[in-house]
């Protein structure tokens, strides 16, 4: 009898042709076993399917339609399928060996690497595309499991292009190609139009996924993360590009013009990213100082014409996220038009220098026009109170993208006007400086000794103010409710933020108040969301040593614990500081547990 678990087929000869040498993987569509070629000894990479795949009746002809359309493929930069087959009632494919690491192994052992070997490794996937494209071939799936990385005399290191077509095969099994609540990929790497029903799936589908790789091979981590797929698949249709500079380490120089190149490749709308992989290989070879790797040649290549197939969205883990997804189109929500405007060219270079002197002047003069404003203010009575007291752990350097030159305006304690107030009042409101607001309470609420979130807390903003006892508004301004906030009157402050913030919608202050006023009382996932909204408007919020502190805090709680992490990574590097302290001092084992893991992926 034929032992058909993985180990018991080491040793057997597939259709007297080739003999399964050991298992070298096993995933979701089967295992992946090295062979050889008998009697030749050339080495081959065989990938056996489930079997469930042959009880599909139309599968056999899809299987037999899509392999030769992958056997196609004949270049330096993909993994070829050579032969095919069913052994066993068992479908097999049978692929080229390359002796390497995958992409995502090396950056789960070694983390982020420099820029341009990210961009070097980037080239080289653009050239696999670029001739599978020219073949109509379009992958769905580019992420960094599927790119193998060789080291080869006289090349140095080849990247290969793994597993074309497969995406297909798996999305198609069992169902109609076109049925509307299927969607191919992973969520992790998936343009926003195979988020949606009926997305058309073409070139430029790829190319937002080889951002998206590119992106995470510079920083370490993802642009996006969130605690379900649902909402994962949101922000890549609604979320905007992080900026690079504000989730690598400090001392990582980013040549000029690559945070354009993944923005382009990652914009929301497919007609403003590169519309073909050439254009993208072009844009990588005019950053200033990268060195293209040898022997890579790309063709020549067709317009691909768009295929529609219609997508949906999904379940599943974020971190190991499932590629077949099947979930109630009904949820998703449509792409946000604003930021889906974005322009098709990358920007003109400007000269740092100019910037920076014009940030300086802006600088100096809006400076000495605050100082004669507050002067009057506290000659009046209305601002006099005590400066914010700088932290320590607030040393952290915001590498914010354009930092524009504006690092000096960090270092001042400046208090500036919020001019979206409107409500006609000659008491204009205040926005602090990110880094150095603080926590008004004097008393701190509960959340002191608290180890878990209040058994009654609120899910979100939205339960809390449905929540929240009545209260009147006492504060008429921001500068009312703070001294509201440290008279210990914690009802009233937020009622009265609650309105202030419906009038000057674009400040970022008070949603950051209400999240210190919500974390105090242990509503910690309402905190969570007031927190977001504040570097939501305002980014250089990720620097601020309450959120981050809090938000440490909030890994104690296994209510909290999932959502604060993800928040933690969110922020990424300026959280690195107090996420590596936490994991080496704090009290509570499971905060010190929690953040030694963080540790080792935010950086």
């Amino acid at each position: 009898m034929t032992d058909d678990t993985a180990d018991g087929r080491v040793g057997q000869v597939v259709d007297d042709r080739y003999k399964l040498l050991e298992v070298m993987a096993a995933g979701a569509m089967g295992e992946v076993f090295k062979a050889e070629r008998v009697p030749v000894g050339k080495l081959v990479a065989i990938k056996f399917l489930h079997a469930s795949f042959i009880s599909d009746h139309e599968f056999q002809a899809r299987f037999d339609r899509e392999t030769r359309v992958m056997s196609k493929l004949a270049h330096p930069n993909c993994v070829s399928v050579v032969d095919f087959g069913v052994w066993h009632d068992t479908p097999y494919l049978v692929m080229d060996f390359v002796n390497g690491e995958t992409l995502r192994k090396r950056l789960d052992d070694r983390g982020a690497l420099p820029p341009d070997k990210a961009l070097a490794l980037a080239r080289q996937v653009t050239a696999g595309l670029a001739h599978a494209h020219e073949q109509g071939i379009i992958h769905r799936d580019v992420k960094p499991a599927n790119i193998m990385i060789s080291d080869e005399i006289g090349h140095g290191e080849r990247v290969r292009i793994l597993d074309f077509g497969l995406a297909r095969l798996r999305g198609n099994v069992g169902r109609d190609a076109t049925q509307t609540n299927m969607v191919v990929g992973t969520p992790n790497y998936m343009a926003p139009e195979q988020t949606v029903p009926g997305g058309t799936i073409d070139a430029r589908t790829d190319l937002y996924a080889l951002g998206v790789v590119l992106f995470e091979m510079v920083v370490g981590e993802r642009p996006f993360a969130a605690e379900d797929t649902l909402a994962l698949l949101g922000m890549h249709r609604g979320a905007p590009i992080p900026r690079l500079a504000d989730r690598v380490d400090e001392d990582t120089a980013l040549p000029e013009g690559l945070q354009a190149l993944i923005d382009k490749a990652m914009a929301k709308s497919p007609d403003a990213r590169f519309q073909t992989a050439i254009e993208m290989a072009n844009a990588i070879d005019g950053i200033p100082g990268l060195k293209s790797s040898p022997g890579i040649v790309i063709e020549a290549q067709k317009k691909i014409e768009s295929k529609g197939v219609k997508r949906a969205v999904g379940a599943g883990a974020i971190g190991a996220a499932s590629t077949q997804l099947d979930v109630d189109a009904t949820k998703l929500e449509p792409m946000r038009p604003s930021v889906m405007a974005m322009d098709n060219d990358l920007p003109v270079k400007r000269s740092r220098f100019w910037r920076t002197m014009i940030a300086a002047t802006i600088l100096i003069g809006g400076t000495a026009a605050m100082a004669g404003y507050l002067i009057h203010r506290v000659g009046q009575g209305e601002l006099a109170k005590p400066a914010p007291k700088p932290e320590a752990a607030a040393a952290i350097a915001a590498d914010a993208a354009d930092a524009a030159d504006a690092a000096t305006v960090a270092t001042v304690a400046t208090v500036t006007l919020d001019a979206a107030v409107t409500d006609g009042s000659d008491d204009a409101e205040i926005e602090m400086d990110p880094e150095k607001a603080e926590d008004l309470d004097p008393s701190k609420g509960s959340a002191d000794n608290a180890e878990d979130e209040a058994a009654d807390a609120p899910a979100s903003n939205e339960e809390a103010e449905k929540k929240a006892p009545t209260a009147p508004q006492l504060a008429t301004n921001v500068h009312d409710a703070v001294n509201l906030i440290k008279a210990g009157h914690r009802e009233e402050a937020l009622a009265s933020l609650r309105v202030l913030k419906k009038k000057a919608p674009a400040g970022a202050y008070v949603p950051f108040l209400m999240g210190n006023l919500h974390f105090d009382k242990t509503w910690w996932s309402v905190a969570m969301d007031n927190y977001a909204e504040a570097i939501h408007k305002n980014a250089q919020y990720k620097n601020n040593p309450v959120i981050n502190r809090n938000l440490i805090k909030m890994l104690s709680s296994s209510r909290t614990r999932t959502r604060a992490s993800n928040f933690l990574r969110g922020i990424g590097h300026p959280a690195a500081s107090y996420v590596k302290y936490a994991a080496a001092h704090d009290p509570n084992p499971v905060v010190k547990k929690t953040a030694a893991a963080l540790a080792k992926q935010i950086r």
